[in-house]
Formats: C-alpha cells, structure tokens, sequence
C-alpha cells in the first residue's frame, strides 16, 4: 500500500512538473529576448547621445606619422616611425 501511495505522489509530481515546463519555458526566453532588445535599443540611443572623443596627443602623433610613413614597408617604416613619435 506505501509502494503504491508512493508511486502516485511520484507520479503526480512528475506530471505536474512536465506541464509546468511546457508552459514555463517559452514564457521565459521570449522575456530575456524583450530585455535583450531594450538593452541593444538603450545602447544605441547612448551612442548617438555621446559625443565624439578627442584624440590624445600620442594618439594624434601616430596618426601624423602613420600617414607620413604611407608606402613605407618593413625596417625602413619601422626606423621612420620610431623616430616620428620620439620627435616633440
């Protein structure tokens, strides 16, 4: 009678818990897409909020010299750059 009492409750909450997973689960992802989607949105309203940053002034200076040393290849650019970004 234990063994078979025991079987129901099992059975019961087996069966409980699969409906409750087939309703549960499609609830769930569609939720993580909603808040996935505000995120993005929330991401490019701040991108076009923020303003252009400024260029530091090593920044600025290896895109002089990057620009000065165009065709350069090999030893010879790398020789050419070292010493543009050493000069103040």
């Amino acid at each position: 009678m234990k063994q078979v009492l025991a079987s129901c409750v099992a059975v019961s909450f087996l069966v409980s818990g699969a409906a409750f997973a087939e309703t549960a689960a499609p609830v769930a992802p569609m939720k993580m897409e909603k808040k996935v989607e505000q995120h993005k949105m929330e991401k490019k309203v701040e991108k076009k909020t923020e303003a252009p940053r400024k260029l530091t002034a090593q920044q600025e200076k290896m895109k002089t010299c990057n620009a000065r040393a165009k065709g350069m290849k090999g030893e010879q650019r790398k020789a050419f750059m070292s010493s543009c970004l050493k000069k103040k």
